[in-house]
């Protein structure tokens, strides 16, 4: 796995600060499926989380009840941030944190 995935996630959270939701799922594909083909599963799957709250804000926008639903995959994962081994936990939980700001903005009339 090259270590770019890093730089991708600074790469998504300036699409998403630019409401550039779809661009932004696609910018982590690639190191998510790198990641899982590595067998790095957690980190995967912490990729996975990010890729579908981008996927659900855009729904969102779109106006689709689907949104709600594809949010949840994020805090399926939202957990193994805290708990990943990983040099890059750090990164991670930064763009948590703007994730999780942009599901207050973006859904507060959805619980």
């Amino acid at each position: 796995m090259r270590n770019e995935s890093i730089y991708n996630i600074d790469t998504f959270i300036s699409m998403l600060q630019k409401g550039e939701f779809a661009q932004a799922h696609e910018v982590l594909e690639s190191d998510w499926k790198a990641l899982r083909s590595a067998g790095k599963r957690d980190e995967s799957n912490i990729l996975k989380g990010f890729i579908n709250a981008a996927t659900a804000f855009e729904l969102k926008r779109r106006g689709r009840e689907s949104a709600a639903r594809v949010w949840q995959t994020y805090k399926k994962y939202r957990p193994l941030i805290d708990a990943a081994e990983s040099e890059h936990v750090a990164t991670y939980q930064r763009c948590a944190v703007y994730i999780e700001k942009t599901y207050e903005d973006m859904f507060a009339t959805i619980q």
